[in-house]
């Protein structure tokens, strides 16, 4: 008999020399197969995963089919173009879009060339799919699918899927061949189990109404023994809330252990439990201890009880929030805290003070901000609950952060939210800007140490000191940090008429796309010692003691890791090594006087800009990975 060609589609971007495996789409394949029916009338001939010119694409394809094309926002325009030129040269293939970007609304039901549209979770709607395909099921009676009959668009009967098993495409050897056959380093995912107990309204797994679903223990662990054995280095876990459950530990245990036994997993990474911060903890220590941590998240989303619940979400009290960073950094451990710009109900005051009150609780390495994005499945993005906020939202282009430039030209776009009822759109663009300098001139360190200072010594509140640093940075356009303030605000106007990007980029770094706060840093950092000569007369107006005012510029131009970097000794008459420390493990003591000799090693600082930047910038942007920390005294004489 002869076999009908099945082949999958998800394109992922391309991280350096890394690129994920395309999970989903894998899962569907190993579920599906394990019917012996679809495996008598199917083969699987192959994955696209990379973003590949699409005629050659295309030319690859032996006579297929079906094709189906796992979607979202970073790959969604170039399925459209791919799934059109397969059905150009192949008119009866099928075509099959589903996840994350597809609902009942999307653009891909009205395409003549898109034959099936899968609505949430897709296993087992596309095995009975196959099934259908071949006459040994009923269409009609298979859920959540969208279809073209006789030139009328279908939906069929709407129900939360169930999946009786989950099949893993690892161990039944789906990514085998990708990892014998190419050169790129993949990066894996691990899923332990599916759903989310929480219903944020800006997430797309808040709309999802299904329980949380455990997957089998034995079934993990033999996933991780897979990525050990084929050496993958970086495994992400897929989990809502991974933290959640008490074997999540174990699992973390088996991690770890596999990792000290063959070296791989080098690094894992999770989105972690909201509800769980002491487990949490335990597991990024022992994470940490083994030299996998990239790092935990502390998120709050917005620091204002109003937007929480707008967005029904709650969040750990902030007495909780300061003993577990102090936790993280007198254990070594990176932590950060995410904020997401336009949710509704914020207002810039609300905004800015909630940036306080993360500086304040000693969250100062690790900002990450995010703009709001009306995702499709989200609560969000229902007219309703858009209507009731005001959410004026543009396409904008779709802003994926370190990856090589789409050379195919097929551009990716996001419903980003530039405005609502309670942020117009210039308080908008003046929470990205203020948010941008926080992350810029704060965590990645360059003015850190002034802000630290005059916050316990003067009481002069961070974000005050940062809004008069855009004040100044206006009055003086032409300084290294006036164009860069400038370059700001250039950047986020032109994003609400639709014509500006999130992204940029500089060939003196690279390829790679940066997010604008680490385009700013690397703007300075070109001109570094430029910068602080310029920027002295701003600092110089919250002293009156000058000769302090220098001690602290030399310590911060010396620990802030930049393309110039070089080992110094340098002599101080207050102990400013130990007086930071303590505060960024919250637990000021006050600054000590005395004679002090302090050795700042700059040794592996790459001088050239783009190592700088990929190694320093990149890998290192969380939990303060660009402030030197290999500090030591040569002499150290307390008089005070």
């Amino acid at each position: 008999m002869l076999m009908k060609n099945l082949y999958m589609a998800q394109p992922n971007s391309q991280y350096g020399n890394s690129v994920y495996f395309p999970y989903a789409a894998g899962s569907l394949v190993a579920y599906a197969f394990e019917d012996e029916q679809v495996k008598s009338e199917y083969e699987f001939k192959n994955f696209f995963y990379k973003r590949q010119n699409i005629d050659k694409a295309v030319g690859t394809m032996e006579n297929p089919f079906i094709v189906g094309f796992s979607c979202y926002v970073w790959n969604y325009e170039y399925n459209k173009i791919f799934a059109k030129a397969i059905k150009e040269k192949y008119p009866r293939c099928v075509i099959v879009f589903g996840g994350h970007q597809v609902n009942a609304d999307s653009d891909v039901c009205d395409l003549e060339y898109v034959d099936y549209v899968l609505l949430g979770e897709g296993e087992e709607s596309f095995r009975l799919l196959l099934l259908s395909l071949c006459g040994k099921s009923e269409l009609e009676d298979i859920p959540n699918i969208i279809y073209r009959h006789n030139g009328e668009i279908k939906r069929t009967k709407s129900e939360i899927a169930c999946i009786p098993q989950r099949v893993s495409p690892y161990l039944k050897g789906y990514f085998d061949s990708l990892v014998e056959d190419e050169e790129l380093e993949f990066s894996s995912i691990l899923e332990t189990n599916r759903g989310c107990p929480n219903k944020c309204a800006f997430c797309d797994w808040g709309n999802i109404k299904s329980r949380v679903r455990m997957y089998d223990i034995e079934t993990v662990h033999a996933e991780i023994d897979w990525m050990s054995e084929h050496k993958i280095e970086y495994c992400y876990c897929a989990d809502a809330n991974f933290g959640l459950f008490p074997r999540d530990e174990e699992i973390v245990d088996y991690l770890i252990d596999r990792h000290n036994k063959t070296g791989y997993p080098q690094k894992f990474q999770a989105t972690y439990s909201k509800n769980n911060p002491d487990k949490v903890f335990r597991i990024n220590k022992r994470l940490n201890e083994a030299g996998m941590c990239k790092g935990a998240t502390l998120s709050f989303q917005s620091m204002s009880q109003d937007v929480l619940d707008n967005i029904y979400r709650k969040n750990m009290p902030l007495t909780k929030f300061h003993e577990l960073l102090r936790m993280y950094n007198s254990n070594g451990i990176s932590a950060y805290s995410e904020i997401i710009l336009g949710l509704p109900g914020e207002t810039y005051e609300s905004f800015r003070d909630g940036i306080e009150q993360l500086l304040e609780y000693g969250q100062h390495m690790s900002i990450n901000f995010f703009n709001c994005e009306l995702l499709t499945n989200s609560i969000m993005n229902d007219p309703e609950y858009i209507s009731k906020y005001k959410i004026r939202s543009v396409i904008a282009e779709q802003h994926q952060y370190h990856v090589v430039p789409d050379k195919n030209s097929i551009k990716e776009f996001s419903r980003m939210v530039v405005g609502t009822s309670s942020l117009p759109v210039e308080k908008w663009i003046d929470c990205n800007v203020i948010s941008s300098v926080v992350r810029a001139f704060h965590n990645l360190g360059l003015l850190q140490c002034f802000a630290i200072y005059l916050y316990y010594e003067k009481g002069v509140r961070y974000t005050d000191f940062y809004e008069k640093l855009i004040l100044f940075a206006k009055q003086n356009p032409n300084t290294v940090c006036g164009k860069a303030i400038d370059f700001l605000y250039g950047k986020y106007r032109k994003i609400p008429e639709g014509n500006g990007s999130f992204t940029c980029s500089d060939p003196d770094y690279g390829e790679l796309i940066w997010p604008l706060d680490e385009g700013t840093f690397l703007m300075v950092a070109k001109d570094y010692y430029k910068f602080y000569v310029e920027i002295t007369p701003f600092l110089k107006t919250f002293f009156d003691d000058e000769a302090l005012m220098n001690e602290i510029l030399s310590y911060q131009k010396a620990i802030v890791k930049n393309p110039c970097s070089e080992t110094v000794e340098l002599s101080f008459k207050h102990d400013w090594f130990r007086y930071f420390s303590d505060i960024y493990q919250n637990a000021y003591s006050g600054l000590k006087a005395g004679d002090f000799i302090v050795k700042i090693n700059a040794a592996g600082i790459p001088h050239s800009l783009p190592d700088f930047a990929r190694e320093i910038v990149w890998f290192g942007r969380r939990g303060g990975q660009n402030i030197i920390k290999d500090i030591e005294y040569l002499k150290k004489e307390n008089t005070g």
